[in-house]
């Protein structure tokens, strides 16, 4: 099939998504984390889970999973009654034994009470027989300066630009659907950076995160998007991520919860060189 005629052209940013992955299902791990607390995580099915910290009661979530190739998995699930809502995403690195914990949270910021919250833990698998691993997965700055066009469906692509260890810079060319679906909330902004962070999984794969901040403060209830953490597994020798998003969006004149799953392929961009080093407006 032609995917230029492919029947949902708009399918938004999960049109390239992957499957649910339930290739982990049956199997147990425990977490060793460096931030004090280690995690039990129990793979029930194809889409439930029981997990919990060492030494307390499991608790059973419904979870997502994704491969960022083929050893290692983005897996994250809501936390079941918490309110305000939290969202554990474990990055799970079966080629090393390491894990990646981000815990995010909403409701933390009295001023804006939609904004979220991220806290990073790393830590190693215990496998039994072998030792506890003494490396981990770390924050870097190895993608400082690199530029990339994420396709997210076949009208809507995005360009990113990778320039500081806490954000990132975003624009689109005139013939992307960004044009009209995203613009104009842009268009009002000093400027599209936004709030990130960069960890290193191995060669060539990153845990790329970012938390739509400044658009939530700067437009609050006018804009349909309000804050929404989007974790990016990306895969620079196969050039796609996945990834999901936890946030809000405004609907109807309400607040609902943003929960999705995406997928994209990208490519290398070459991008004006005053647009790439341009001042950022939101820090001294």
């Amino acid at each position: 099939m032609n995917l230029k005629n492919y029947p949902r052209p708009f399918y938004a940013i999960n049109q390239f998504c992957q499957p649910q992955c339930t290739e982990l299902a049956g199997r147990s791990f425990y977490f060793d984390m460096d931030g004090g607390y280690d995690y039990e995580l129990k793979v029930l099915t194809g889409d439930t889970c029981e997990w919990n910290i060492a030494g307390e009661e499991p608790k059973k979530a419904v979870y997502e999973c994704l491969k960022g190739d083929d050893t290692t998995y983005m897996f994250d699930f809501d936390i079941v009654g918490a309110e305000p809502r939290q969202n554990f995403f474990f990055c799970i690195d079966l080629e090393q034994s390491l894990v990646t914990l981000v815990r995010c949270y909403i409701g933390r910021n009295p001023k804006f009470p939609l904004l979220v919250a991220s806290e990073y833990d790393f830590g190693a698998i215990r496998v039994e027989g072998q030792p506890l691993p003494k490396k981990r997965h770390c924050l870097t700055g190895e993608m400082m300066g690199t530029t990339v066009e994420w396709h997210w469906n076949i009208t809507m692509f995005t360009q990113h630009n990778y320039y500081s260890p806490a954000y990132y810079r975003i624009t689109w060319p005139q013939y992307s659907s960004a044009e009209g679906s995203i613009s104009p909330n842009f268009e009002v902004l000093a400027a599209s950076d936004e709030i990130s962070q960069y960890v290193k999984i191995k060669d060539k794969m990153y845990l790329y995160c970012l938390t739509e901040e400044m658009m939530e403060r700067e437009l609050g209830d006018s804009s349909p998007f309000r804050s929404n953490n989007m974790i990016f597994l990306q895969n620079y020798d196969r050039m796609y991520h996945v990834g999901r998003t936890f946030g809000s969006i405004m609907m109807d004149g309400k607040v609902v919860p943003c929960r999705t799953m995406f997928g994209s392929f990208g490519n290398p961009v070459r991008l004006e060189y005053n647009w790439l080093t341009a001042e950022n407006p939101f820090t001294v």
